[in-house]
């Protein structure tokens, strides 16, 4: 192993990427909330899960426990994951680390050109580069409706050596597309991958257990969530996020979840019974939040809170069907809300009457949309919510930023600063 790292190190001077330039790269974008003086001991926690349920986590729970792990997942496949014992790892963390050498490999080796959509090249040469550092996790489970340039990456990595197994497209991206037929076809490729990932067939039961477990917990964060918009202070943007994100896999520790949320619950609904009249500029995010760590201080710097997420699904399963059928409705419910974007394939156009649900119940005075430079998705999501929600007089700010885990550049922190001042003059 430690040749393999030396490897690494080599590739790394190569690419002209220095030790404190890795260094501070590596570091979790998970940030420590301790820091942030949190109101409540439980948001601490709360973090802590977060920042602990990483890849090297992972790893670490397959060579040494024998669990079995796959590259995908994590979002409205998750009771599938945990109804046949498997760990989904998200492409996320592709980019958690030496995210900049990958893409540079992804540039120098398999001649990726520069301006291409930065998330793509971190996907090919970070696995290339965890083949090369024999990771345990050698699978990856793939939905053909995602976009093209993810497919490639994926067929890439299965000619390096990686088995992949891949869902067959469905999708419904207009209002009555989604058909009888087309549930079943998915039921039955969401059976098939259950076979795949486990070796046996899928256990409904269990299924439809976790479906169950999996709303209880979104409702526990809808509560959260609710109790928040009285007394925004108390819970940060980036544990908000946290909450919505472990709602996939509950960072590996149901238990665990579950009590954070019930202690959050309580300790919130006692904390509303006080008024608090400082104000805030309420805002909803659509996409992934640029800069890390440096993107919700410059928020909190200037008194702004996230009340509303488009990012990951928040509504609850279907348990009046049979499990594998309530997958699908999921799925394709989600595509007409547009909230899982290019890995499943999402309506485009439609995404935007999520986020007018979203201002409508949260009170939100303004939109910060989030985009991955020269991702086509993103970009053509990006211009229609543009277009569409200055034409509504929804104040609205489009931000581009790569997959890296790097500080918010000058030029974003002077867009969003002129954003919230505007807001802020507006409400005056």
């Amino acid at each position: 192993m430690s040749s393999t790292f030396t490897e690494t190190e080599k590739l790394r001077a190569t690419a002209g990427i220095s030790a404190a330039h890795t260094a501070a790269e590596q570091q979790p974008d998970l940030y420590n909330a301790r820091d942030e003086h949190p109101f409540s001991p439980t948001v601490v926690e709360l973090g802590d899960l977060a920042r602990n349920w990483s890849l090297e986590t992972i790893e670490r729970l397959v060579r040494e426990d024998g669990r079995r792990a796959v590259w995908g997942g994590f979002a409205w496949d998750s009771p599938l994951f945990r109804a046949t014992d498997t760990i989904p790892v998200s492409i996320m963390e592709l980019w958690r680390k030496d995210s900049h050498l990958a893409e540079h490999i992804a540039e120098s080796d398999y001649q990726i050109p520069a301006e291409f959509c930065s998330m793509i090249k971190t996907m090919a040469g970070r696995w290339h580069l965890l083949k090369a550092e024999q990771s345990p996790i050698k699978r990856i489970l793939a939905f053909s409706s995602g976009c093209e340039p993810i497919g490639m990456v994926i067929e890439h990595a299965r000619a390096q050596g990686y088995e992949v197994h891949t869902l067959e497209g469905a999708t419904a991206f207009r209002v009555g597309e989604r058909s009888d037929a087309a549930v079943k076809l998915l039921a039955g490729e969401i059976a098939k991958a259950a076979e795949w990932l486990q070796g046996a067939p899928l256990d409904d039961d269990r299924l439809a257990a976790e479906i169950h477990l999996k709303n209880e917990a979104l409702r526990k964060v809808a509560r959260i969530l609710e109790l928040r918009l009285k007394r925004p202070h108390l819970v940060g943007s980036l544990p908000a996020m946290w909450l919505l994100g472990g709602t996939g896999g509950f960072f590996g520790n149901q238990k665990k979840f579950f009590e954070i949320l019930d202690r959050l619950i309580a300790e919130l609904e006692a904390a509303v019974q006080v008024p608090d009249n400082r104000p805030y500029l309420p805002l909803i995010l659509a996409g992934g939040p640029p800069g890390g760590l440096s993107f919700f201080k410059l928020l909190e710097q200037n008194n702004a809170v996230l009340v509303g997420f488009v990012l990951l699904g928040t509504a609850l399963y279907r348990e009046d069907v049979p499990p594998r059928e309530a997958l699908a409705h999921y799925l394709f419910e989600s595509q007409l809300r547009g909230e899982l974007g290019e890995a499943t394939g999402a309506s485009a156009l439609l995404r935007r009457r999520g986020i007018e649900a979203l201002i409508e119940k949260t009170g939100a005075k303004g939109l910060i949309s989030s985009a991955v430079t020269a991702c086509p998705y993103a970009s053509l999501v990006q211009q229609l919510e543009r277009n569409y929600f200055r034409q509504q007089g929804v104040p609205i700010v489009a931000l581009e930023h790569t997959v890296h885990n790097d500080p918010i550049t000058e030029e974003q922190t002077m867009k969003i600063k002129a954003f919230l001042e505007q807001l802020t003059g507006e409400a005056r």
